[in-house]
């Protein structure tokens, strides 16, 4: 709240640079704990659908913010609207509060009066979890393979319909929602397309889809980069949401908050590789950046399911 409270106050460049990393510092204590918790109140018989719903919704408003954000700044203004986005922060905490505390309360009791280890030995021990684990750890490295391809679309697509197709703001924010409505749909459907334990088949056709998809983005007129995006979107759902699903499934539960943290610490580590690659395609070849980041995205995606695939555990009679 405060950190977005001071945005409508920044003058200079180095200023955002500050105030967005603190940010992600903040979100980086959320984001673990909020996927950490719903295998913890959610039946495991509806767990799939519960992060489907989870992932649909946070698709959906990735979709409706910029365009409610978009009518307020007409209404009162690009500074303005930031207090206003604050405030919502006040609210959401308010309705954290009201929640019944016994509700909440879902540390198992034999793990409760135990000596706890050091937060080094968490992370460490998170790590451990996260690498050891073959169906979470091929899901970790198919979701670098859909970073590349996400960076790409998130920093090279306002190049591409504003330089390549010389459109507007307007129909950038159209292709960009065609994106979202496509994750948004697959977060829906994910749990029934793919029930295996190793959910292998979705995230290999999800990175498969979405480095195809990306491969023939500069060579698109508008109406087809809309549906190809639709079908991206789709892709990069089938790639991602896995890996919180068999973290809930596969780990214990009182070490999913250790591996949860794990993994997004990873996941963003991959992105953080993944966005300086997107912005040199984007100005070394500008005309072809598509084509060559799917063609990385699908030759990894070859290394990946060669050497990190899940290999079938042979029971012993």
């Amino acid at each position: 709240m405060v950190i977005v409270g001071c945005l409508p106050f920044v003058t200079e460049e180095w200023q955002i640079y500050v105030l967005i990393f603190l940010m992600n510092v903040f979100n980086a204590f959320f984001s673990p704990t909020y996927r950490a918790i719903i295998p913890q109140i959610v039946d495991k018989s509806i767990y799939r659908q519960a992060i489907g719903l989870s992932a649909a919704t946070y698709q959906l408003l990735g979709v409706l913010g910029p365009g409610l954000a978009g009518i307020l700044a007409i209404w009162l203004g690009a500074r303005e609207i930031f207090f206003v986005d604050a405030a919502t922060f006040v609210i959401a905490g308010i309705l954290l509060l009201s929640l019944p505390k016994s509700k909440l309360d879902v540390v198992p009791d034999e793990i409760e009066g135990k000596i706890k280890p050091t937060t080094w030995q968490d992370v460490l021990k998170g790590i451990k979890l996260l690498f050891s684990n073959q169906y979470v750890r091929f899901a970790l490295f198919i979701e670098f393979v859909s970073a590349i391809a996400g960076a790409l679309i998130l920093v090279n697509t306002i190049v591409l319909v504003k330089g390549g197709l010389e459109l507007t703001d307007k129909d950038y924010g159209i292709i960009m929602a065609a994106f979202a409505i496509g994750a948004m749909v697959a977060a829906f459907v994910s749990g029934a397309i793919d029930k295996s334990k190793s959910r292998r088949i979705s995230l290999i056709i999800g990175a498969l889809i979405l480095g195809v998809a990306i491969s023939f983005a500069n060579y698109l007129d508008f109406s087809m980069l809309f549906i190809v995006w639709i079908i991206a979107g789709l892709g990069q759902s089938l790639a991602e949401i896995p890996s919180e699903t068999l973290i809930g499934e596969t780990v214990p539960v009182e070490e999913q908050g250790k591996v949860y943290g794990s993994h997004f610490a990873f996941s963003h580590l991959w992105w953080a590789f993944a966005y300086p690659l997107a912005g040199f395609l984007g100005t070394t070849y500008p005309n072809q950046s598509f084509l060559y980041g799917g063609i990385i995205t699908l030759v990894l995606l070859v290394l990946v399911v060669i050497f990190l695939r899940p290999k079938k555990i042979k029971l012993k009679k």
